[in-house]
């Protein structure tokens, strides 16, 4: 009885968390498009600063991400409000998407406007 007790205890205090921890493609691509219809500015003007950075640093090419597979690749990424990477979906699961993981998470960007923020590439 005590242990049904305990489980049940550890199961309610970890749904908030669960809850609020999105780890499948199609939720975070449906929060990227939300955002992008909620804030539109914010939203355009980040995606420019994020991408004078990550052009400046060469990310997107430094690994050779762009030669581990081909066909058209969406991703999103999770950025937390000091502009670290802490998230990172993809709708495939290729040498792209590894290579692209391992190069994004834990980099440090530009602060968003907000967080978290949710920025969507799409990579030809």
């Amino acid at each position: 009885m005590f242990r049904s007790i305990v489980l049940f205890a550890a199961l309610a205090l970890s749904a908030p968390a669960s809850a609020q921890s999105t780890r499948d493609f199609a939720q975070v691509d449906s929060r990227a498009e939300a955002q992008r219809v909620k804030h539109p500015e914010a939203t355009s003007d980040y995606a420019d600063i994020w991408a004078d950075f990550n052009n400046q640093h060469g990310l997107d090419e430094r690994d050779g991400c762009y030669f581990m597979a081909v066909g058209e690749l969406t991703q999103v990424l999770e950025i937390d409000e000091s502009g670290k990477v802490t998230g990172y979906f993809a709708d495939k699961d290729n040498g792209r998407s590894r290579c692209w993981r391992q190069t994004y998470l834990g980099v440090v960007f530009p602060k968003p406007p907000f967080a978290p923020y949710w920025h969507k590439l799409v990579m030809h």
